[in-house]
């Protein structure tokens, strides 16, 4: 009786995309925070200014207690919406690490525990509208869930979203080529999109067990290269060093924190094309293939796309804003990887 009352309901759901939203406004009332980065399908902002303290200096983090408990208003759609998006690609349910405060708000990044479903039954209905039938008006808009009365972004610490910690690195081969990973059509993350070499959500094995090592740089950085291990067939020693590099708000994805760095491997981009994903990422890794960049002189923050000119209608948007961040970072001498990675670029 359960399961037929579930399946009435789910015919009387319309989870309705707006596909016609650019939030351009949104972009454009948040200069305050950043500029926008736009990828072929979705927009974000790039924090550039919480960006300069990344890459300057150790931030702490925290995993606070309690965890992530979705609001009673949205979980009374998230059955009907798992369903609903079961029949367009793979879901899972593991546990992650979503942001519960802004980067500088204090004087420790906040962290606590959720599930993959808390981030899926929030964020991910930002971007659409639910309508119930013979109502004239949705039963929820998108946009209420990550702007205020005055149409401005959210904060985290007020946002009542899961707000799941995106990781991405842009994994550099010896011979200065940029692996990207193209992902299939039942990933989540960028389904048909290219994404950085290795992308996913925060976990909570990737906070050091020793505590003195809690800083949000190591934390991300954990997760971005477990990421790559995985999805380009990678092991530990192939690995020389990573940089946390900047991060962002996905805007589409409801306006979620994305994480991105650098990571340097001891592979030609040769030895990166005799191999193939491992059986158990072929779902969500089609292939990671090697790819150069444009020259620096075209390397601009506000123009990611330009930099990765062959491939820019497919560009995911952690990798736009990857390609964002790490032009910032090239123009900032001060950066600890600079000189090696130029040093491969221009090799």
């Amino acid at each position: 009786m359960e399961t037929r009352a579930n399946r009435r309901r789910a015919r009387e759901v319309r989870f309705q995309p707006r596909k016609g939203d650019t939030y351009r406004d949104v972009v454009g009332d948040s200069v305050d925070l950043g500029s926008g980065v736009e990828s072929a399908r979705d927009v974000g902002i790039l924090l550039s200014r919480e960006n300069a303290e990344l890459r300057k200096r150790p931030i702490r983090a925290i995993v606070q207690s309690p965890d992530y408990k979705l609001p009673r208003d949205l979980k009374t759609w998230s059955l009907d919406f798992l369903t609903h998006r079961s029949r367009t690609g793979k879901i899972y349910n593991d546990s992650v690490l979503c942001l519960a405060a802004d980067l500088l708000s204090e004087d420790v990044v906040k962290l606590r525990a959720g599930h993959y479903f808390d981030f899926m039954c929030s964020n991910l209905l930002a971007p659409l509208d639910i309508w119930e039938v013979g109502r004239k008006s949705p039963a929820l808009r998108g946009r209420d869930l990550i702007l205020d009365s005055d149409g401005r972004l959210i904060s985290f610490k007020r946002s009542r979203l899961a707000n799941l910690v995106g990781v991405s690195t842009l994994a550099f081969t010896t011979d200065g080529q940029l692996l990207v990973v193209a992902q299939t059509e039942d990933n989540i993350g960028s389904p048909g999109l290219l994404a950085p070499s290795g992308s996913g959500a925060l976990e909570p094995r990737d906070v050091p067990r020793n505590p003195a090592d809690w800083t949000i740089q190591r934390i991300v950085i954990n997760g971005a290269e477990r990421e790559l291990r995985e999805e380009c067939h990678l092991v530990e020693r192939e690995i020389t060093d990573s940089s946390l590099i900047g991060h962002g708000r996905w805007i589409s994805r409801g306006a979620m924190p994305e994480f991105c760095a650098v990571t340097l491997l001891n592979l030609t981009g040769d030895q990166v094309l005799d191999r193939s994903p491992r059986r158990v990422e072929r779902s969500y890794v089609h292939e990671f293939m090697p790819v150069g960049l444009a020259p620096r002189r075209l390397w601009d923050p506000s123009r990611p796309l330009d930099m990765l000119l062959q491939h820019r209608q497919a560009v995911s948007w952690p990798l736009a804003l990857g390609l964002a961040c790490l032009a910032e970072c090239i123009a900032d001498e001060s950066w600890p990887m600079r000189n090696e990675l130029l040093a491969r670029l221009e090799g």
